[in-house]
């Protein structure tokens, strides 16, 4: 039996500022709401709740510094991809590695998605559909994402569709 190859195209160059400003526009919230609610805790509690009222804006912060400063490296290293005649292979995973294989033979239809942040950065998801749900390769430069869909949806013609 031979080896599958590993997946070995790696998204846009841009992917880990993608994602650290798409942490910012999540953790930035996170963060003010966390000080307006230690500042309550700490005025209301009378002195019971005040080290809550320190930890809960701690926390908020550890966690935005975590998934602005960490988590996009840690992503851009692992996530690979692969199109080939018979699958998609995708591996992906900050701390725990995925791996997906799909059959080409599976997949019912393929799109592109584009939101605000993607537009502000120049790139697509490509998402795959299959009986079991979605899939999708992020942070794609436009006219790749737009090649990948192409190939996908020329491979899953049947015959009898042409």
């Amino acid at each position: 039996m031979t080896e599958r190859p590993e997946p070995d195209r790696p998204l846009a160059p841009i992917a880990r500022t993608y994602w650290t400003v798409e942490a910012l526009l999540y953790g930035v919230p996170l963060v003010a709401a966390a000080l307006l609610v230690g500042h309550f805790l700490r005025d209301a509690s009378g002195g019971g709740l005040h080290l809550l009222g320190v930890l809960v804006p701690a926390l908020a912060v550890a966690v935005t510094l975590f998934r602005v400063v960490v988590l996009p490296t840690l992503r851009v290293r692992r996530w690979r991809w692969r199109v080939d005649d018979d699958e998609l292979d995708l591996r992906r995973g900050a701390v725990v590695e995925v791996r997906t294989i799909i059959p080409v033979s599976r997949i019912q239809h393929v799109d592109l998605r584009r939101d605000a942040i993607d537009r502000l950065f120049g790139v697509r998801r490509v998402i795959v559909h299959t009986a079991a749900g979605a899939t999708e390769i992020p942070v794609l430069p436009d006219a790749e994402a737009a090649h990948v869909r192409d190939r996908i949806a020329g491979l899953i013609r049947r015959p009898d569709d042409l």
